[in-house]
């Protein structure tokens, strides 16, 4: 969160602007096609009413001349060896990406979630580019809300918001920005062979030799033959005879960090979708106040919330495994895409105090962040990109198994903006399950840090208890600052009395 994700979107055809998937989106894009994981991507804005739709239509084709990417197909090479390239759409239309629904009376916030959800699991129409746009109103009466629907192939979290910044503005009624010129047809970009030559040609220049030699690439071979051939996840006694180096890999992307939670185990591959918000100030002192970061705290909440509903259901634990993604995205990068680390993590439930947690998270952060590990995740997909689609598959949905928390944390806008017209209220983020039990991710708008909370039915039973635990243990991270200075205060009186 240190490097702002705005600072690159101040010129034209600035975001999405890639020739090719990079290795982690091709993991992203074939775990989905080849091996049905889902991985969509929801942005839902709260509007104080339904925007001027002409407006609207008008701020989507003009963001699709700046966004190229929004106009562009992912396409296999030939013989799908190496990674897909993405292509200009001959018959690309805004129209046939942007709708508007109506929800049936009384528009509840439930109804809501419940079409945003069902829209997530709904694949993209062959051959098109990846992101639909939905208005819905009737939201509560009166109200409104904007879905915007990305696959993860194309953009992280920051990249989603990047790209909400593109879409919104400042103020209700700002000056109609000029519509660019069309882009011009790319016959380099569009022609498979050309692309396909290209990439041939950097492949023989001993890419691929090099890739072999890493202890990455070994590691991926051997999850490639225990998930390809004997179609079975790898497990710690497949990989008790690697040498340290290629361990420590393997641990922060392959092997399970700890067994997963008995009383979250099933899965339906239904998500349901919850929301709420904190305040953003409060979490940021609260991690302060423990001795951590802002992240810390957030982190540290959801570790009590799922200690409470474990708990709740007399099955206590210690810790939970959960998958950390990490933003690697620097200053020039290109805007959009996926700039991402992730890591496997050890998240503590035990019996410690809410401080206690906070520091306790914030050096396991700061090992992971400061460790060898923290680019495990493209150290493995680079090598295994070339390998037969359904091999890419298994071993993508390997990385993410065992896992019951997908935390994700990402910056977001800190003004107030506006939708062609209507007032922005909130901002909910919806991340895929990826075969966890939960995904949770927060983003931040104004003075509010916004939670969108993805849940497998199967794996979470009872998600209004769930939810109301996930408030608990962010009411106690946030009581921190409080609790600390009446500690204080006691032990002045105390000296004060001695």
């Amino acid at each position: 969160m240190g490097v702002d994700p705005f600072r690159h979107l101040t010129g034209l055809r600035t975001w999405g602007a890639v020739r090719e998937m990079n290795a982690v989106e091709t993991m992203f894009w074939r775990g989905d096609t080849s091996a049905g994981m889902g991985a969509n991507l929801i942005g839902m804005l709260s509007l104080d009413r339904s925007p001027d739709w002409d407006r609207l239509v008008a701020k989507h084709r003009w963001a699709c001349r700046v966004a190229p990417l929004l106009r562009r197909r992912p396409v296999e090479p030939p013989l799908r060896v190496g990674r897909p390239f993405w292509v200009d759409d001959p018959h690309f239309e805004v129209e046939r990406h942007l709708r508007r629904v109506r929800l049936p009376s009384p528009g509840s916030h439930r109804q809501l979630l419940d079409f945003a959800q069902a829209l997530s699991m709904t694949p993209f129409p062959a051959g098109w580019p990846l992101w639909e746009a939905v208005l819905v109103e009737g939201v509560n009466g009166h109200g409104a809300a904007y879905l915007l629907k990305l696959h993860h192939c194309l953009t992280d979290g920051t990249g989603a918001s990047q790209l909400v910044y593109l879409l919104t503005d400042a103020e209700a009624d700002p000056p109609h920005p000029e519509l660019p010129p069309p882009l011009r047809p790319d016959r380099a970009r569009t022609g498979r062979v050309l692309l396909s030559a290209g990439r041939l040609l950097r492949m023989a220049g001993g890419a691929v030799g090099a890739a072999r030699g890493l202890p990455a690439a070994r590691a991926a071979r051997a999850a490639a033959r225990h998930n390809g051939g004997a179609r079975r996840p790898v497990r710690a006694r497949d990989l008790r005879s690697l040498p340290p180096t290629l361990l420590a890999l393997a641990r922060a992307t392959v092997l399970p960090s700890i067994p997963p939670s008995p009383l979250l185990a099933g899965r339906s591959g239904r998500a349901r979708y919850e929301m709420f918000d904190v305040p953003f100030e409060a979490l940021k002192a609260a991690g302060k106040a423990a001795g951590g970061t802002f992240n810390d705290a957030y982190l540290a909440a959801l570790a009590g919330g799922f200690d409470r509903y474990h708990r709740r259901f007399g099955t206590p634990v210690e810790a939970v495994p959960a998958l950390l993604p990490i933003s690697v995205r620097r200053p020039g990068s290109v805007a959009g895409g996926n700039h991402l680390a992730s890591s496997r993590f050890v998240l503590p439930t035990g019996e410690q105090t809410p401080a206690q947690r906070v520091r306790l998270i914030h050096d396991r952060v700061a090992a992971v962040r400061g460790g060898p590990t923290l680019h495990a995740l493209a150290l493995l997909s680079r090598p295994i990109t070339p390998l037969p689609p359904t091999w890419v598959a298994r071993i993508t949905t390997q990385l993410f198994r065992g896992n019951d928390l997908l935390a994700s944390n990402f910056a977001g806008i800190g003004r107030r903006i506006h939708l062609a017209g209507a007032k922005v209220t909130a901002i909910q983020p919806y991340a895929p399950l990826l075969r966890g039990a939960a995904a949770i991710a927060l983003v931040s708008y104004r003075d509010k840090a916004c939670l969108g909370i993805t849940l497998d039915s199967g794996a979470v039973t009872e998600p209004d208890l769930f939810v109301a635990c996930l408030r608990e243990g962010f009411d106690e991270v946030i009581a921190l600052p409080a609790a600390g200075r009446a500690t204080a205060e006691r032990q002045r009186a105390a000296a004060r009395d001695q």
